[in-house]
């Protein structure tokens, strides 16, 4: 049976389930590289340019691991994620991610590129390309596209109910995926008395090594945890009226979550995570700060993430933001 491998790395923490189930009903093996670790993380660095984030540094680092254990390397290339009157578009490096790949890492087995760009072209479009990339009869592909879309709709659904990425693919792929299922951290520490919003791309704040297990040790510190995908599409699409001109689609996202969260009387501090190099992370960020934060908002602070970020200084300022928060509210 072919194997196919899909880096554990961006687009894995969105649409894994979807291009899990696909590529099994359309025959082939999924093999998904191992969680990153500081040697993945510094291969990563070495093959990468220096003037890039993180998060793209790692998927360097992602296919590396499985380019010697798999016949095939599926890749996305995310151009649009989302239907508008304007043109929207993902992070540049994003959309060149295949090119990106293919010219700087040697050793490479064949490259199956998936796009998405629901802009020019429908997902269905895509995934009877990959099919017929892949022998797959017209009918096994339709079948197959039917099947993923709906492990999809279940796994989002499961992000919406407060699982973390890996907590609600566990919760679809075992069987269970019906069941209610438990958010991650709970039951950990002591009896939260905090409710912290955490704001940034899945793949950034579910990364345990790079983000140094943020939601865990905000858990540990006694805080409930709410994610952006805990913000319903309709919600973030209302908040967005607000800001109207924005084209980066998931820093739109970043953008009416916070909004979202920085107007809600229940949430007592919000933690915008972004990454050092990236230009459109940056300038949302200063939209959040200047003109989404009011006076009446609960405290907002923003932590930067990189390669070189250590796990004493994001417990520092963690902690730091924790304790002024209930020194404020005047809370042990």
């Amino acid at each position: 049976m072919l194997k196919v491998g899909i880096p554990r790395a961006l687009s894995y923490y969105r649409y894994f389930p979807f291009f899990k189930t696909l590529l099994e009903g359309l025959g082939t093996e999924v093999v998904l590289s191992r969680p990153t670790g500081k040697r993945l993380l510094e291969d990563g660095v070495r093959h990468c340019v220096d003037d890039i984030c993180v998060p793209v540094k790692l998927f360097y680092g992602h296919v590396l691991e499985l380019k010697d254990r798999v016949d095939r390397l599926f890749i996305t290339r995310l151009v649009s994620v989302e239907k508008s009157d304007s043109d929207t578009y993902t992070c540049p490096k994003l959309i060149g991610l295949p090119d990106m790949i293919r010219s700087s890492v040697e050793g490479l087995p064949p490259v199956i590129e998936f796009v998405i760009d629901v802009q020019n072209r429908s997902l269905r479009s895509s995934t009877r390309r990959l099919g017929e990339a892949l022998n797959a009869s017209p009918s096994l592909i339709k079948k197959a596209f039917s099947r993923s879309l709906d492990v999809q709709a279940r796994y989002d659904e499961k992000l919406l109910g407060g699982l973390t990425p890996e907590d609600a693919m566990e919760a679809v792929f075992s069987g269970n995926g019906s069941s209610d299922g438990v958010p991650a951290g709970s039951g950990d520490g002591p009896t939260p008395d905090l409710n912290i919003a955490l704001i940034g791309h899945e793949y950034l704040l579910h990364d345990h090594f790079i983000s140094h297990n943020l939601p865990g040790r905000l858990s540990r510190l006694g805080c409930d945890v709410e994610y952006i995908t805990q913000v319903p599409p309709d919600v973030i699409e209302s908040e967005l009226a607000r800001y109207p001109g924005i084209s980066w689609s998931y820093e739109k996202e970043l953008l009416g979550a916070a909004s979202h969260f920085l107007h809600r009387e229940d949430i007592d501090g919000v933690m915008l995570v972004v990454c050092f190099a990236c230009g459109p992370d940056s300038i949302v960020g200063e939209i959040i700060e200047r003109e989404v934060r009011t006076e009446s908002s609960p405290p907002l602070t923003t932590l930067v993430l990189d390669e070189h970020t250590g796990q004493a200084g994001v417990a520092t300022r963690v902690e730091a933001f924790v304790d002024l928060i209930r020194r404020s509210r005047g809370k042990p």
